[in-house]
């Protein structure tokens, strides 16, 4: 009787599952759309406001990410492989109806969800990326600076000199950044910065730049400013990683150490009182 309960709870569960599986595989189909159109070069495609801001949202994450729509699909691709490949599983192995019920579960999660998380992964790592190399990028500008060049003359000295000791991603944006600063106006060049990156650190510099702009105070002197806070920011965040380390230690030990330190003390005693004199 308990298994009958058990066994139905389980699978009014997974209906409830596939249900907002099946709504949600609607909405990616409607997505896919979007991104088939997303880089599509025809005049004659007309969309509405809301699919022109979802293609333009992708389209950002993309950037940001610093992949393009073709390396997505072949995310894609892996993904549905991926899946596949472990319901093969089912067919090969016997396993009980619960553990079959659960890698199908899981094989749809990986189809489904991975392109997204493989995204969102790309993302915060190409601004991990960026904010280390930043503060190096802006000493590079100062030295350029004190030595009486202007800022676009640092910038371009810096992108074409500089690529053995910065990330690709920093010089990229370096020169994408300086030809805007000269083709279009500033604040454009540095909304689209902004957006390109994502990074909360550019951010903060591009606010201390417009203020440069409006009040007259020295570039050279707000690199400084802020190549120090950001060193002393990455201090910051090593001081607390070492004052957690022993919290860390601590966790592992009462985790995988302790049990099996119990396990070791606890079996022969249990084995001495089940089966005493043996």
């Amino acid at each position: 009787m308990i298994e009958t309960v058990s066994y139905s709870v389980m699978i009014l569960s997974l209906l409830i599952i596939f249900f907002f599986i099946t709504l949600y595989l609607i909405q990616k189909y409607k997505h896919i759309q979007l991104l088939n159109s997303i880089f599509s070069y025809q005049d004659e495609l007309l969309i509405s406001k809301e699919q022109s801001d979802n293609k333009a949202a992708f389209a950002l994450k993309l950037t940001r990410a610093g992949i393009t729509q073709k390396e997505y699909k072949q995310i894609q691709i892996l993904s549905v492989v991926a899946g596949l490949a472990l319901l093969s599983l089912l067919f090969i192995l016997k396993l009980s109806l619960l553990l079959e019920l659960f890698i199908a579960f899981i094989a749809l999660l990986i189809m489904i969800f991975m392109p997204y998380i493989y995204l969102d992964e790309q993302i915060k790592a190409r601004i991990k990326r960026i904010d280390n190399d930043l503060a190096i990028f802006i000493d590079l500008l100062i030295i350029i600076l004190e030595g009486g060049g202007g800022l676009n003359n640092a910038i371009d000295k810096v992108t074409q000199e500089a690529e053995d000791v910065l990330g690709k991603d920093l010089l990229e944006e370096s020169k994408k950044f300086k030809n805007e600063f000269i083709t279009y106006s500033s604040d454009i060049a540095y909304n689209n910065l902004i957006s390109r990156t994502g990074s909360d650190a550019i951010a903060t510099i591009v606010g201390f730049m417009r203020l440069s702009e409006e009040t007259g105070i020295g570039v050279k002197s707000i690199f400084e400013n802020q190549a120090q806070e950001i060193k002393d920011m990455e201090m910051l965040n090593i001081e607390k990683r070492a004052a957690t380390m022993n919290i860390s230690i601590t966790f592992v030990m009462f985790i995988f150490i302790l049990p099996a330190v119990i396990a070791m003390v606890a079996f022969p005693m249990a084995a001495d009182a089940l089966m005493p004199g043996f």
